[in-house]
């Protein structure tokens, strides 16, 4: 078996998919075709009916750093992705355990 596998607790599980925008997330990185993307495009694929105004030096969109400073940083510590926030670059590690709990809630409990 040439693929290695990723075990990921139920707990950790639960845990990452029991935020609202890390379901969104995680949901953007499985179904899409790029095998990276970046935190900008990230936050607009989940956030599309409120698009983010341009950043200036004096504001910045706070979707897009939460995003940055709370939940990649989440998801990066349960091995889901791996984040380099120097090139804003995000790459998921698909896990089966993970996106059966993300499927469950999104389909049974939302």
């Amino acid at each position: 078996m040439s693929q290695q596998t990723q075990t990921v607790s139920t707990e950790t599980a639960l845990r990452v998919v029991a935020d609202p925008c890390r379901r969104s997330i995680l949901t953007q990185l499985i179904d899409s075709e790029e095998t990276v993307v970046t935190t900008d495009t990230l936050v607009d694929r989940i956030n599309p009916e409120n698009p983010p105004p341009k950043t200036t030096a004096t504001h910045a969109d706070p979707l897009l750093i939460d995003v940055h400073h709370t939940h990649l940083p989440k998801l990066a510590d349960a091995n889901l992705i791996e984040y380099d926030p120097r090139t804003k670059t995000i790459r998921y590690t698909p896990n089966e355990r993970v996106e059966r709990v993300l499927q469950f809630v999104t389909e049974e409990l939302e």
